[in-house]
């Protein structure tokens, strides 16, 4: 009992870090809490909000102290993410997940292509007289916030290329914004499922332990370094390719 917390805790500190400054990690976490620990999918869900949850909150300090969140250039989007999350929390809607999967797996591979393409872009620092035009900010943000409050994995690489391409934001302010989104839709997300009874409080209380310093370390770092845009760029990289891996199957191929 006490190895599969201290795993909980430990899958929670790597998805801290890469969460943090990429996306995805919720892939993993997901994993270890339905097949792993084999609570419910819905279960598995709600918990994992926790870890998001510690994860914003321990994270975003650094990221408002050293510069990387303008809330007044960026609260539009903030809103927008908020109101389609909300959507799905209120509406309890129902979507078949297989399709999403399907959809999903290629969209990794484009996002893979923009992160390639053209590196200059991705380590230059934010674009401050550039904005966003408002017909494309409220739908396209609001879509990802309904996505986010369906399945939530995915949505941090989703965001944080969606500010860099059309915002014109470095890495590490749409990093912020995407932690800022993150903890306001969550906060309403973890009281519905917990009224509704879909946290197993052990478990998520572990990969909160873990989540949160995971994230509160890489954070601190990460905010400090003149270095953090590249390697952001790179976490990206290696997370989209490990991802696109998993997703197709490929694996396969180099264990026979």
């Amino acid at each position: 009992m006490i190895s599969m917390y201290l795993l909980v805790v430990l899958c929670g500190l790597f998805a801290g870090f890469i969460t943090t400054l990429a996306g995805l990690g919720s892939v993993l976490t997901l994993y270890v809490l339905m097949d792993v620990v084999q609570l419910p999918p819905d279960v598995a869900n709600g918990t994992n909000r926790l870890g998001i949850m510690a994860m914003c909150l321990l994270a975003l300090p650094s990221f408002q102290q050293n510069g990387y969140l303008d809330i007044k250039r960026s609260w539009l989007i903030i809103v927008m993410i908020f109101i389609g999350a909300m959507f799905v929390f209120i509406l309890a809607i129902t979507i078949d997940n297989t399709s999403f999967v399907n959809v999903f797996k290629y969209l990794l591979i484009l996002m893979l292509l923009l992160v390639i393409a053209n590196p200059k872009r991705w380590i230059q620092e934010s674009d401050y007289s550039h904005k966003i035009n408002i017909f494309i900010t409220i739908p396209l943000f609001f879509v990802i916030g309904f996505y986010a409050g369906f399945i939530q994995v995915g949505t941090g690489i989703f965001l944080i290329l969606s500010l860099a391409i059309l915002g014109k934001y470095s890495l590490l302010e749409a990093n912020g914004i995407k932690l800022s989104a993150f903890a306001i839709y969550t906060a309403v997300g973890l009281s519905i499922f917990s009224m509704s009874g879909k946290i197993n409080w052990p478990i998520g209380l572990s990969l909160a332990i873990g989540q949160g310093v995971g994230a509160l370390i890489t954070a601190r770092i990460a905010t400090k370094s003149k270095n953090a845009n590249k390697f952001v760029r790179y976490l990206l990289i290696a997370v989209l390719i490990v991802a696109i891996i998993h997703k197709f199957g490929l694996y396969t191929y180099f264990i026979g």
